[in-house]
């Protein structure tokens, strides 16, 4: 029970640290840029901890699902110099776009390291490493060296990418149909039919098909790492872009959708599998928080800078009243959604 706990407290401190993260982007940009910073807090509600240094307000409040970076004349007119709305629009568009910025910056920091201390970041080849004893991979013959050059059909390339299509094959796979491999071993190719079997996890309980192979592994140097990060934040980003529009359009997925209860829950059962998982989870979600505080929806970044390009395009800007009504319909829709996806991630707890 205390070990839970402490993955629970782990997972709120992770979240918040990504919050603090997309905040702190706000705040640097918006005192390089000039503007009064008012209020720097990590989480909403009642206030936990707070202190004031340089007329600003630092505070970490009860609910740790986000937190924010208040300006002067943020959301009203003040004839102040240093507010916000007296600012240059590429000033204001700066400190707003640094949020998700800094996001991005801090998920390609973890994907460096990542890549540097951990083989299994860094899958070099569709190569076999290794096989797990009574797997079926091991069973039908397969053996450590194979190099595997198609499945069901379909060509690998001999790189990462292909290693990854491969393990994307091997998850997907229909579980009463074998994969059909060709392999290459000492110059010859060889074909073998292995069907996935069922493995359960016996710390998580969670089940999956495998079939027990570890493909070849490396750490990158740290300039390899520098040139690949980009790449697996683009993959990734291409991913979640994918997953968004299914979503959006078809209503693929709309039953996996979890708010800060259940990324919560999922953080501290993953943060169980070792650091490496706790840093590929903080470089997922800081991923999604950048990308998804860039829709141009109201109540997001995304929505504040698209009212920003029409200022600019307009020459002023628009009525502050507004802003705020459009801004405040939003919040108020999303504040609705996120109540219902808590309520789906209690139900989804509850019932296991």
């Amino acid at each position: 029970m205390i070990v839970n706990i402490l993955y629970i407290l782990l997972a709120i401190v992770l979240l918040g640290v990504l919050v603090m993260v997309h905040e702190f982007g706000h705040y640097i940009v918006g005192r390089l840029t000039g503007m009064t910073v008012l209020e720097f807090s990590i989480g909403f509600g009642p206030k936990l901890l707070g202190w004031r240094r340089k007329e600003i307000d630092y505070s970490l409040r009860l609910i740790p699902l986000g937190g924010y970076c208040s300006f002067l004349g943020e959301d009203e007119n003040n004839n102040d110099p240093r507010a916000m709305n007296n600012q240059p629009v590429w000033r204001r568009f700066l400190t707003i776009f640094a949020g998700p910025a800094m996001n991005f910056v801090f998920a390609f920091v973890v994907c460096v390291v990542m890549l540097m201390g951990y083989f299994t970041a860094g899958i070099a080849s569709p190569t076999v490493e290794s096989l797990y004893a009574d797997m079926p991979a091991e069973q039908e013959g397969l053996q450590a060296g194979d190099v595997i050059v198609s499945a069901n059909g379909e060509e690998i390339e001999f790189s990462e990418e292909g290693a990854q299509y491969l393990r994307a094959l091997i998850a997907d796979s229909p579980v009463d149909e074998p994969i059909e491999f060709t392999v290459e071993r000492d110059g010859e190719l060889l074909s073998f039919s292995v069907m996935p079997a069922l493995v359960t996890d016996e710390q998580t309980g969670a089940s999956s098909y495998m079939l027990g192979i570890v493909f070849e592994g490396r750490t990158y140097t740290f300039g390899e790492a520098l040139a690949q990060a980009p790449r697996t934040m683009a993959n990734f980003v291409g991913m979640m872009l994918d997953s968004l529009k299914n979503l959006v359009f078809h209503g693929e997925g709309a039953s996996d959708v979890t708010g800060p209860v259940g990324i919560i829950s999922v953080v501290s059962e993953v943060a169980r599998e070792g650091f490496y998982m706790v840093l590929y989870i903080l470089f997922v979600i800081s991923l999604n928080l950048g990308l998804m505080n860039l829709l141009p929806l109201p109540a997001l970044d995304g929505g504040r800078l698209v009212f920003l390009i029409v200022e600019a395009i307009r020459r002023k800007p628009v009525p502050p009243e507004k802003e705020g009504m459009v801004h405040g319909i939003g919040m108020l829709l999303l504040l609705g959604l996120i109540v219902v996806i808590t309520y789906q991630d209690i139900a989804r707890l509850i019932t296991g």
